[in-house]
């Protein structure tokens, strides 16, 4: 089976339904009694991955805590490699805090507990041996990130190093250089870019193009699919299906895991984006980041019925 590596967060979630998302200095009532899940968006992706098929190790920290004993359970039971999850003596374990409303969207604030002090001397070279994908993302400190993607190419060349640059802050100079495909939303390209958010596919591929470094990106457009933007080539869009959503939380986590599965398998750009299209639809449709995680006969028959178009760009 392929191997991915996921570096990153470990958290357990709190979600509570609201009639609408409050603004600043609102509050807002939940409609219903709280659910805790397992989220981080490490975690949603290692899951999302082992459940499309692959063999997952996750390396990452989590507190202490009966909270942390529950997310290494947890992993254990999805057939998540673990041994690369550190237990941090003293500190709390990550965890967040999730709005849904009536729609689906979501608000989220997160505390990173012990994902912050994840350090570049937490990734042992040897649980990356192997792997077809190592997948990030910037919910653990950045110089962690910096010198996974680092450790990567030196220890692995063979692998796809995905970054999803999520939350939104500013990258380290250097950072994309040893990046080989990028996945951001349009709010997240805007920010690495220096610019306001496109308004439309062709902008979207002209900033995805401005971004320094040689690599591919595939920004998540939530409702509307997904914008192919290759390093070489024309920039192409797909579409996602229409799907009853429930909650749009970990959507973009499913997308990613199942992408680094399809690169990892060799996969064109286009097609693991198409697949990972059709996986986060689904994923949509239930409550909860981890609510309905595909397999791959699901997301696979749904990736039929999606088309890709040239965007320009």
């Amino acid at each position: 089976m392929t191997l991915v590596a996921v570096i990153g967060s470990l958290n357990a979630d709190l979600t509570l339904l609201v009639g609408r998302l409050p603004g600043p200095g609102e509050t807002a009532l939940s409609s219903a009694p709280g659910t805790v899940g397992f989220g981080g968006k490490g975690g949603n992706q290692a899951a999302a991955a082992a459940a499309f098929g692959a063999d997952v190790v996750m390396i990452g920290r989590v507190g202490d805590d009966d909270v942390g004993r529950l997310i290494r359970a947890d992993l254990e039971k999805r057939g998540i490699d673990g041994s690369g999850v550190r237990v941090t003596p003293g500190a709390r374990s990550g965890g967040a805090t999730i709005a849904v409303d009536p729609a689906g969207e979501n608000l989220i604030l997160v505390d990173p507990g012990a994902n912050g002090q994840l350090s570049p001397g937490d990734i042992a070279p040897g649980l990356l041996d192997g792997a077809g994908a190592v997948l990030l993302q910037l919910e653990i400190p950045q110089p962690t990130v910096a010198a996974a993607v680092s450790m990567a190419a030196a220890s692995t060349a063979a692998a796809r190093v995905v970054l999803n640059p999520a939350p939104a802050v500013p990258l380290g100079p250097g950072l994309l250089a040893g990046v080989d495909v990028l996945v951001p939303n349009r709010a997240e390209l805007a920010l690495l870019a220096g610019s306001a958010p496109p308004s439309g596919l062709a902008a979207t591929a002209e900033l995805a193009r401005r971004l320094p470094g040689d690599l591919d990106v595939v920004v998540t457009l939530g409702g509307d699919g997904a914008l192919v933007v290759p390093r070489h080539g024309p920039a192409a869009h797909i579409a996602a299906p229409a799907v009853a959503a429930v909650d749009a939380t970990g959507a973009g986590d499913c997308f990613c895991g199942t992408l680094a599965v399809s690169l990892a398998e060799g996969a064109s750009l286009a097609d693991a984006a198409r697949v990972s299209v059709a996986a986060a639809a689904l994923s949509v449709t239930a409550a909860g980041a981890r609510g309905l995680l595909p397999g791959r006969a699901e997301a696979v028959s749904l990736a039929a019925s999606l088309t890709v178009t040239p965007a320009g760009g």
